[in-house]
Parts: structure tokens; sequence; C-alpha cells
């Protein structure tokens, strides 16, 4: 028994080790990888850091490649990139997190190539867009983290083309504004809509400012971001009081037209 069980270790630590040493070559090239082949056997030897519950932990592998000189994203001219990227679960929440995760990395200009749903309800999302640089892969997933989310799967089909897969079962919206009960919180000039975190409220009050031309619109989402109410006004209002519907999370608040209606901002209350 005891010869099985180290056997059974020995194959695993080997699986391990072809499967990181596979997507190693893949990632840098198979002529970087026999050219730096030592270094990276060298660099991959504690196969634990980079290998969690049968998963690869794709940030530290990519932090190891880039601080040696092994992860190269410059290329050689502007050039149509392509992202694939498979979105596990949450659809809507999915797309809004991966959106504004580009956003936020300065990829504002891409064009959708494909978004389709497959049969496991798993969002399929094709962007292209042009750049000197590849997407790089530590800040991206770095940006992921913070929403909570989980790079499963890494494929880089050629120089031009990568494919991620992306875990969204635990996420959470990192730049929502989270709000206690009973809070008040006095808003300035915004930049987009506000968007908020709250947690068993039964009512909203939304006071604008003095000079303001609020025309209110509100949005309450789930959880997975599905739509519980709107609300829109077409006629300015200085105030609104309303109930909110049972499980809502995440509330929009931003004006019908344009924001510079509420220029001088808004404060809001929930109770």
């Amino acid at each position: 028994m005891l010869k099985i069980l180290v056997y059974s270790f020995i194959l695993a630590v080997a699986i391990h080790a072809t499967v990181l040493e596979d997507k190693v070559q893949s990632i840098v090239g198979n002529q970087n990888f026999q050219t730096h082949k030592g270094l990276i056997e060298f660099l991959l030897k504690d196969e634990s850091k980079f290998i969690r519950n049968d998963k690869i932990e794709y940030l530290k592998l990519f932090e190891v490649l880039q601080q040696n000189g092994l992860l190269n994203l410059r290329l050689n001219n502007p050039t149509d990139i392509k992202i694939e990227f498979k979105m596990v679960s949450k659809n809507i929440k999915a797309y809004k997190i991966l959106n504004d995760t580009l956003q936020s990395l300065g990829i504002r200009y891409f064009f959708t190539n494909r978004m389709t749903q497959n049969t496991q309800n798993e969002l399929l999302w094709n962007i292209v867009f042009k750049a000197e640089y590849m997407l790089d892969p530590v800040v991206f997933i770095k940006e992921l983290r913070l929403n909570n989310c989980r790079v499963n799967d890494l494929v880089i089909k050629d120089a031009y083309n990568w494919y991620y897969e992306i875990e969204f079962d635990n996420s959470r919206l990192s730049k929502a504004i989270k709000i206690e009960k009973n809070e008040k919180v006095r808003f300035q000039k915004p930049l987009r809509a506000f968007f908020l975190q709250v947690d068993d409220i039964k009512q909203l009050q939304v006071i604008s400012r003095n000079l303001n031309n609020w025309y209110p619109h509100i949005v309450f989402f789930d959880k997975d971001l599905q739509v519980l109410g709107v609300i829109k006004k077409d006629r300015e209002y200085k105030g609104i009081k309303t109930k909110v519907p049972v499980g809502t999370r995440y509330v929009k608040v931003t004006d019908l037209y344009n924001l510079i209606n509420i220029k001088r901002g808004l404060t809001i209350i929930v109770r």
C-alpha cells in the first residue's frame, strides 16, 4: 500500500510538472523555451507555488515569467489583437465586470467579433482591438481579482490571439460604492452614473442639490445584475423617495438625459 501511495504521489508530481512546462512553452514559444529551458526548470522547480487544487495559478506564473524577462508582450507594429473570453456563469454581471476591467486598462475601443451563449449557460465573447502591446495578463488578472474573479484557463493560440476562461461564481463589483443601512452619503459631481451596493434595505431617498435639473433615472438590480425595477421621470425633481424591491443588491442612480443635470451632486439615504 505504501509503495502504491508513493508511486501515485510521484506520478501526480510528474503530471503537474509536465502540464506546467507545456503551459509555459505555449506562453513563451518553443524557441524561447528551448533557449531558456534551464532557467525555466529552475523557476518552476517548486510546482506547488503554481498549481493549487489541480489548477494553475496564472497570476503567480505570469509574474515569475515577467520578472525574469520571459514574457514579451510588445508587437512589431500596431496589430489587430483578438481576445476570446469564456465567462463561467453570472452572464450579465460577468459581462459588466469584464467590460469595466477592459475600460480601466485603457482598452476602450474594441469590436465585438462574436458573442454567444453555449449549452452550459456560459457566455462566449470575442473582441478585436488594435494595439502595439498584447493585453498584460498580470495587470488584467489582478484587476479581475479585485472583483473576486478567477482565471481558470489561459491559452495562447498565437501571438495575436489569446483565450481566457474566467470564473465569476463568487464575483462582486469592486467599483460599486457600498452604502450601509441608515447611511446618508453626499456625492459630488459625477463622472458616470452612481452605482451603489446595498444590503437588505427597504427605502431609498435621493435629494438633488440646488441649481441641479434632475430627471430621475434609477435602476434596481439583484446580486446577479438582473433588473428588479426601474424608475424614469421625464420632468425635473428636487428629490424622490421610493420603496426598494426585495432582493436588491445594486442600485444605479443617474439622470435620464445627461449627467450635466446633476453636476452639483446628489445626496442619497438608504433605510
